[in-house]
């Protein structure tokens, strides 16, 4: 089935909203980064709770009796959100492809699309935000699941499929690693090898602090390693200042001819020449030789 594509800053838009979402997408692509992420900047908490290899009592609740009645004993991680009823989380349910049809089926009071109906267990989690992520159960992710989510279970959903652009990928990549000289660079060899942007935070994690090659090697392969670490070997033999002066001509004959020959390409817009200086310059280095600064 076809869902409604939208980008990380789409799906913390729709976050925003405090409707359920139903999130597919390919592994690795920041579904479960991004609600995280969402948390972290609206002060909220998240409650992961990933469903695989979870019995349907653990989600539930095991019976017990207590004062001659029973009563439904549950994780204490829950706790504080059961005693705030859910104000302040994201219940997050990670995976969801993979719990198995009894487990699903406990998830149906909890993720009721009426807040005020929402229980679990008993309890009352009627203010908190209800999020799902999973995979295309129909492979065209490259993954396929036994599971597959029950029609009215996905109709508590407003489901969509999560895709990054790697503009979007570059600029928030580029931010985390900005201590890395030309982070755009590396970013953009691995992007263009369909390197999940996941793997590409990992491999630019393994760059920052040069660990092993080994672990560079199990992420991206011998022969995209390789690449890497020529690029890091010419980058080190490069003299930053030329490389600012280089691009200040370059800028310069753009400005005054309305547009200049990079490589084999003929650059038109003033963006597109920005893009190909965000391989080797910083942000603050391009706004430097933009705006004819130091």
């Amino acid at each position: 089935m076809d869902y409604v594509k939208i980008t990380p800053s789409q799906f913390k838009k729709g976050l925003e909203s405090k409707k359920n979402m139903l999130v597919f997408g390919k592994s690795g692509i920041g579904k479960t980064a991004t609600v995280y992420e969402y948390a972290e900047e609206h002060g909220l908490k998240v409650v992961d709770y990933d469903l695989a290899g979870r019995l349907p009592e653990e989600v539930a609740g095991i019976p017990a009796v207590q004062d001659s009645y029973y009563k439904r004993m549950l994780d204490e991680d829950l706790q504080e959100m059961f005693a705030k009823k859910g104000e302040g989380f994201i219940l997050l349910f990670d995976e969801v492809n993979q719990g198995s049809p009894d487990t699903l089926n406990t998830l149906y009071r909890i993720t009721h699309p009426n807040p005020e109906m929402r229980k679990w267990a008993g309890h009352d989690i009627s203010k908190c935000q209800i999020v799902a992520c999973g995979n295309m159960s129909d492979g065209t992710d490259g993954t396929v699941y036994l599971t597959d989510l029950p029609t009215p279970l996905v109709n508590r959903f407003f489901v969509f499929q999560l895709t990054t652009s790697n503009k979007e990928t570059t600029d928030y990549l580029k931010k985390k690693y900005k201590n890395i000289p030309q982070v755009a660079k590396y970013i953009k060899v691995m992007l263009d090898a369909d390197i999940s942007p996941r793997d590409v935070d990992l491999a630019l994690d393994i760059l920052q602090y040069d660990y092993d090659g080994m672990f560079l090697e199990s992420k991206l392969g011998a022969a995209l390693t390789a690449k890497i670490y020529d690029i890091q070997k010419g980058i080190k033999n490069l003299d930053p200042a030329e490389l600012i002066k280089n691009a200040r001509k370059v800028y310069a004959q753009f400005k005054e001819d309305g547009e200049v020959m990079f490589g084999a390409e003929t650059i038109t817009t003033e963006e597109d020449l920005k893009h190909k200086f965000e391989e080797f310059l910083s942000d603050e280095e391009i706004k430097g030789v933009m705006e004819g600064g130091e």
